[in-house]
């Protein structure tokens, strides 16, 4: 390994390289390159790479930015297949930035290289046989099986400093800079099948292929917990979107719905993000969601009960011989309910024998203990008891010693015995619906992706239209029917003569709609007349919505009449293209629900049966559709099969940018559901 840029000079970057690699034992051989010098910490140094006489596999550069390129023209005469480009000063810095990064990555590619990099902090591998930190991060990792990738090196700093602060130790560590070459979906490929990674960590701010990582997240995460902290959940300057979809819409959006497709686990901050690793990496995964909680006080008890609850999870029911055996080493005053409370005088015998008999019970997937300690002294002698009691079963137990930091004896107690302790209740609450989660996703089918018979032409209504037009309304409709979805009685009429045999072909009662480029909400502009009965009301009626019309200033293109529906549920289909993750399919209830409440359900096309359902019943006003207050239950599945379609559909057009199914009527379970509006916009 060679590192180019190594200095004598404290507080540079080529000093702290070589430091960390000499200090942490590189187990391979070290060459540092620096033309004015004849050693760097005791090592021989060499003016150049070429002038190095043994092969280099390696080599982590930390020279100007002006020589970035010259030094690694240079590795590739030598036949250098691997770099870390530490240097900065590259697309992150503008216009002549992003140029020099293109530069540099042809010379890469010319010579088959491989480029971490550049802008970046350097890599890490701990495994005793190579023990190399090519990093200049103060603080040198822990040995663990936790493999982390950073897009940031200042927050990678910060990480490797916080995880040995809590004991959390890594197999690799990949600081990724600018991206360009090795990516995030590079090292998720690498680390998939690797031996030493039992979990693995990332922070990003970017996808670089979207498309690539749900491919193989989906692959890794049946294998190993994936866990992301992604940053940029606000998009500013968001443009004005003509649909309810584009309103809604947004990248971070996106990154969601890759991450429930995909069974990643996303956390919102760092603090978040070690209390999940901890839990991982120290326990085996919970065989379902029944959680026991045993306590030496009541008040964190209930908020740790109250934050699995709200996090999907379950108290275990203890059964009655668990209860009685509880009452035999407890006394009168504890609750022997779930949550188990010894009350404030519990010492570590009580603790060993409440926690065998709760992790005893079959009803009982997992276990939090709290402690409150009423003195130091004691706290010791209770880590102890709970770690040997959880060692006796092959049961998930987290702890929380309320008040008690990393430096705490019974939080060194705990983790260096393999139990994981956090300081308030809700963060182990937070790492027990982590690890319940994962179980979940990885355990769950794959589903299928179905491809539905349509016509050769069924795109036809798209063909010679311009790019930012909108599809006229009836056009709209024709292209859902050719797709195989039932859609509302409908005919385009320019006049009252035209609208009068229309609605004698469709029968009555009709619907009558006003067509114009303005008109996107009809019922607010007072452009659309429902439940006409007869041909006297249908002249009256029209006669009237012109006025309102000419009276508003609004020129019409033509007018739509329309079967009039009764009953059913009105819910929303829609598609937004994402620049960077493709289409976008939502769903969600009409009305309220998408307007104000904004309930709605996002997945990245295309999508399985299952990821369909998941859409279907993630939406808080799932019950409405399941059918409440003796409402019969809506069609279920034929919005299920309107989401897979709705999938093929933008797949096989990437020219639309928009859709807007609002309402699709759905009847009751069993009656089908129809696309009664539609916007499409290209």
């Amino acid at each position: 390994m060679a590192v180019v840029g190594a200095s004598r000079h404290r507080g540079k970057v080529g000093y702290s390289l070589i430091r960390n690699l000499v200090v942490n034992e590189f187990q391979g051989s070290l060459f540092p390159v620096n033309p004015k010098a004849h050693s760097v910490h005791g090592i021989k140094a060499y003016p150049s790479v070429t002038a190095i006489p043994h092969d280099v596999d390696l080599a982590v550069i930390a020279v100007p930015a002006a020589l970035v390129l010259e030094t690694v023209e240079e590795c590739g005469r030598k036949g250098v297949k691997g770099l870390v480009v530490i240097t900065a000063g590259f697309s992150e810095t503008g216009a002549k930035g992003i140029e020099l990064e293109k530069q540099l990555l042809e010379v890469v590619r010319r010579h088959g290289m491989a480029m971490v990099g550049p802008n970046c902090m350097g890599v890490i591998n701990t495994a005793e046989d190579v023990s190399l930190d090519a990093t200049f991060a103060p603080t040198p990792p822990l040995r663990g099986n936790i493999s982390f990738m950073s897009q940031s090196g200042a927050l990678g700093v910060a990480i490797l400093d916080h995880a040995r602060d809590i004991n959390v130790g890594f197999a690799k560590f990949v600081s990724l800079g600018n991206k360009a070459d090795v990516s995030g979906n590079d090292l998720l490929r690498s680390w998939e099948d690797d031996p030493a990674t039992k979990l693995i960590l990332m922070y990003i701010e970017s996808f670089g292929n979207p498309r690539n990582f749900v491919r193989i997240a989906k692959s890794v995460v049946k294998k190993k917990p994936l866990l992301v902290l992604k940053s940029g959940r606000t998009e500013q300057g968001a443009r004005a979107a003509v649909s309810h979809t584009g309103a809604l819409g947004g990248s971070d959006v996106a990154a969601d719905a890759i991450f429930e497709q995909t069974g990643t686990l996303r956390v919102q901050s760092i603090e978040d993000l070690f209390d999940a690793a901890m839990a991982f990496s120290l326990q085996e995964l919970p065989r379902g969601k029944r959680v026991a909680v045993v306590t030496d006080a009541g008040g964190p008890a209930i908020m740790c009960t109250d934050e699995l609850i709200g996090l999907g999870l379950e108290m275990a029911t203890l059964s009655e011989k668990t209860m009685e055996e509880l009452r035999k080493v407890c006394p009168p005053e504890a609750s022997v309910h779930n949550p188990v409370d010894l009350i404030a005088d519990a010492d570590a015998e009580r603790y060993a024998k409440a926690l065998e008999i709760v992790l005893a019970d079959k009803a009982v997937d997992a276990a939090i203990v709290i402690y409150v300690p009423p003195v130091v002294a004691g706290e010791v002698a209770v880590a102890h008891a709970i770690w040997t009691a959880a060692k006796k079963r092959k049961k998930p137990v987290l702890c929380n010693f309320l008040g008690r930091s990393a430096e705490s004896p019974g939080f060194v107690e705990l983790v260096t015995h393999n139990i994981p302790s956090y300081l308030f209740p809700e963060s182990a609450a937070k790492a027990m619906a982590a690890m319940v989660r994962y179980r979940e996703y990885r355990d769950r089918a794959e589903g299928e992706f179905r491809k539905f018979n349509v016509p050769a032409d069924a795109g036809r209504p798209l063909s010679g239209k311009a790019p930012g037009s909108r599809l006229r309304e009836q056009e709209s409709l024709d292209l859902f029917a050719s797709y195989g979805f039932d859609v509302v009685k409908s005919r385009a009429v320019k006049d009252i003569d035209g609208a009068v045999a229309a609605a004698a072909e469709i029968g009555y009662p009709i619907v009558l709609k006003a067509i114009a480029p303005s008109l996107v909400h009809k019922t607010e502009a007072k452009a659309i007349v429902l439940d006409i009965r007869d041909e006297s009301g249908l002249w009256g009626e029209f006669a009237k919505l012109q006025r309102t019309l000419e009276k508003a200033g609004v020129a019409v293109d033509g007018y739509l009449v329309q079967e009039f529906l009764r009953g059913g549920k009105e819910t929303i289909l829609g598609m937004k293209m994402d620049r960077k993750f493709g289409p976008m399919l939502m769903f969600g209830l009409g009305g309220i629900y998408v307007e104000f409440l904004k309930d709605v359900s996002w997945a990245v096309a295309p999508i399985t049966d299952l990821d369909a359902g998941r859409m279907v019943r993630s939406i808080r006003s799932f019950p409405l559709l399941q059918g409440v207050r003796g409402e019969k239950p809506a069609d279920i599945a034929a919005i299920e099969e309107a989401l897979l379609r709705l999938s093929q559909l933008v797949e096989e057009n990437p020219k639309i940018q928009e859709i807007d199914i609002n309402p699709f009527l759905v009847g009751e379970k069993g009656k089908g559901g129809k696309v009664v509006d539609a916007r499409v916009i290209l």
